[in-house]
């Protein structure tokens, strides 16, 4: 399903367009760090079909204020059983015995709204870690929840995200595993979801993974129910269609914006903004190769200074990545 926010139609289509003007690069730096866009925004466009839109309203929504750790379902897979998982409900991890490794990483993906563990986020980065390294990894569904409406959804986020974190309690206890040796990927909501859970975790993760954090209804200024640098030992944020769909304000440890993290090569009219916040997990599954080197970035105040030249002797880093760089 593919979606766009709408503040109004020539706010929302200037964003992400793809013929290169982007609204926010009108905004100065220093002013961008601080504003609030996501809770100003109003209306979702959906494609509901090919061709098809419709709104979603924001403001009037029935908000669904239900959420039960019996909503999420976990499924298992490591190098023995990459196509092949176990299904687990968070009150009985015993199949899991015979497959999990405490010694081992443990990886988790969490899925956006209107996703569940079939997706494309949770396939391909699945794919991409298991053909390379020998992990635990974890797919979270919450399909059940992030099915519903976006304003429920985005409600349920912090529950959710506790939820996670109390999975993994329960993975320590029964399993020996430790914390510390815990990574969290999330898209969109998802991301969202990573750092509650590891907000709920004391920041005690090794490391989130913020694919173009969702931005509607969220703040900037506010980060009790956003992924912020306090909820991992490290957090890394890949902006994709910032400003839109997702953040494009810095809010981890290191932000990468490829392509300048508003609209990606390639995306054409992407009216509903769906292909430039997907490219969030495309670019970090094809990352994760350890020959992988094709997303250098370097370290820069502004996209103008960039786009200059003003920053090529700067230091330089890479995104993604299995071991992401902590510098």
């Amino acid at each position: 399903m593919k979606v766009a926010v709408v503040l109004s139609a020539i706010l929302a289509l200037a964003v992400c367009d793809p013929a290169g003007f982007h609204y926010l690069d009108l905004i100065p730096e220093e002013e961008l760090r601080t504003m609030d866009i996501g809770p100003n925004m109003t209306h979702l466009l959906v494609e509901e079909s090919e061709g098809v839109y419709v709104t979603e309203d924001l403001v009037n929504s029935e908000v669904i204020k239900s959420a039960s750790p019996s909503d999420l379902t976990y499924y298992f897979y490591n190098q023995r059983i990459p196509s092949a998982p176990v299904k687990v409900k968070y009150d009985d991890v015993e199949p899991l015995r015979q497959y999990f490794r405490a010694a081992k990483d443990t990886v988790f993906i969490i899925h956006g709204w209107k996703n569940s563990y079939q997706s494309d986020v949770n396939v391909l980065i699945k794919r991409a870690i298991l053909a390379h390294y020998d992990v635990n990894l974890i797919v979270v569904d919450w399909s059940v929840i992030a099915s519903r409406n976006y304003v429920s959804a985005k409600w349920a986020v912090t529950d959710v995200g506790k939820f996670v974190s109390d999975f993994i309690k329960t993975l320590e206890s029964k399993f020996g595993m430790k914390i510390s040796k815990v990574r969290l990927a999330g898209h969109s909501l998802g991301a969202h979801v990573s750092g509650n859970a590891g907000a709920a975790l004391q920041g005690q993760v090794d490391h989130i993974v913020g694919m173009d954090p969702a931005l509607p209804l969220f703040s900037l200024s506010d980060k009790t129910n956003r992924l912020d640098p306090s909820d991992a030992k490290f957090v890394q944020v890949m902006h994709t269609c910032g400003g839109w769909l997702g953040f494009q304000a810095p809010i981890g440890h290191s932000d990468y914006y490829p392509n300048g993290g508003t609209s990606q090569e390639g995306c054409g009219w992407d009216v509903t903004g769906t292909c430039a916040h997907s490219r969030a997990y495309i670019y970090y599954a094809e990352s994760i190769a350890p020959i992988s080197k094709n997303f250098v970035a370097k370290q820069c105040t502004t996209y103008r200074d960039y786009q200059a030249g003003k920053c090529d002797n700067n230091p330089r880093s890479i995104m993604g990545s299995y071991d992401i760089d902590k510098r």
